[in-house]
């Protein structure tokens, strides 16, 4: 009897979980036509984003982070472009904020989806570009940035503002 009602539960749930989307991409945002931003997306979710349109993934992760390898190759396979700033969580560098600007910039990455872990680095990234390129306010840019993932992270936000200052017009 044990078997029989045993069978009878896997029989059922089986359908229910074949049916189970993949979660959504941690603090995902599409913040306009050419780009959205987010947390580390599973190799399924690359198959979503250029369903999408996107054409460009920007990682922001260091190459030793979960799975780095599997998500280039998924997404030169997909025929996507992909781009790698091995941005340390803890150490930003001006050279990488530049090249971030500098692939965002260009017309052929667009659209882009920009990601790290949980989308703190990117928050960090696109307040710079809001600022230096969209010509917002420091304050604007850095509430969208909250949005984006920027949070509890004084020393990315530091790292931003400094950068801005450094290089606003």
């Amino acid at each position: 009897m044990r078997k029989i009602i045993f069978l009878l539960i896997a029989l059922i749930a089986a359908p229910v979980a074949a049916q189970q989307e993949t979660p959504p991409i941690r603090n995902f945002l599409r913040v306009n036509d050419k780009f959205c931003t987010g947390g580390q997306p599973r190799l399924e979710h690359l198959d979503k984003l250029k369903a999408e349109g996107i054409k460009t993934i920007i990682n922001l992760r260091l190459p030793s982070e979960h799975r780095a390898e599997e998500e280039e190759a998924r997404a030169k396979e997909l025929g996507l472009r992909y781009f790698n700033i091995p941005f340390a969580f803890g150490d930003p560098k001006e050279e990488q904020a530049a090249e971030f600007l500098r692939l965002t910039d260009d017309a052929q990455n667009l659209p882009a989806f920009i990601h790290c872990t949980a989308a703190i680095r990117v928050g960090a990234f696109w307040m710079i570009r809001r600022v230096l390129r969209d010509g917002w306010t420091v304050e604007a840019a850095e509430e969208e940035a909250k949005k984006v993932g920027l949070q509890n992270a004084p020393h990315l936000n530091e790292f931003a503002r400094r950068y801005i200052e450094k290089y606003k017009r």
